[in-house]
């Protein structure tokens, strides 16, 4: 029996499809069949701006810290790359975290905000991109090394930069935490979608905070399935 082995990346890149498919806005059709020219365009405008809005957080960093940054063509889940001459460690890890942790913030907001329509085209490509992001970039920093690369005195990638400027330790824990929210944010965008089956949308969750006699408090996630 002949094995064949996947490598990690085709199944990422299939994982990254099926959520795009999941996030597309197949269900905004035009006349019953036919996908809307203008919920395609819609889509596409909001991955452009979710893509702007992580490296323009990184520009807003580069511009308070004054960093100068240089930019130029980066890769897949980095269209657009950049190199810096940061003064201190605190600076840098500020300046390549910021992307990523724009992207989760304004998921949040669309989430939180109630006046925003969670079915727009437009919406979903943002939410898609920004749930996407921060996966990709931590399966490239465990797994393909495209995007995060170490060169000893040369580094690449917004996990590898916070990996320079403070530790392994940090970028390891960076990743995983960027990777659980944006995977958490992803199920409860989803749970908003008018084709969402019933039994995903279910009950929505609740998270409370009861102070404890004995000082501090319990928080408690409530997740019905």
């Amino acid at each position: 029996m002949k094995t064949i082995f996947v490598p990690a990346r085709i199944l990422a890149i299939l994982a990254a499809i099926v959520i795009l498919v999941s996030l597309a806005p197949c269900p905004a059709r035009a006349g019953g069949n036919d996908l809307s020219a203008t919920a395609v365009a819609k889509f596409a405008a909001g991955i452009a701006s979710s893509m702007l809005l992580h490296e323009g957080a990184h520009a807003l960093v580069a511009a308070a810290t004054n960093t100068h940054m240089s930019w130029k063509a980066g890769n897949y889940n980095q269209p657009i790359s950049f190199t810096e001459d940061v003064d201190s460690d605190a600076e840098g890890v500020a300046l390549y975290s910021a992307g990523l942790l724009t992207q989760l913030g304004a998921s949040e907001v669309i989430l939180q905000a109630d006046k925003i329509d969670k079915n727009d085209a437009y919406v979903r490509g943002m939410m898609a991109w920004n749930v996407l992001n921060p996966i990709l970039y931590s399966l490239d920093y465990w797994v393909f090394r495209v995007a995060n690369k170490n060169g000893g005195t040369s580094y690449q990638g917004d996990l590898q930069g916070i990996e320079h400027f403070s530790s392994e330790a940090t970028a390891q824990g960076f990743a995983v935490g960027i990777t659980a929210i944006a995977a958490f944010q992803g199920y409860r965008f989803l749970r908003t979608q008018d084709w969402a089956p019933e039994w995903l949308k279910g009950s929505p969750d609740n998270v409370t905070l009861t102070p404890m006699r004995s000082g501090g408090a319990f928080l408690a996630w409530h997740c019905r399935f």
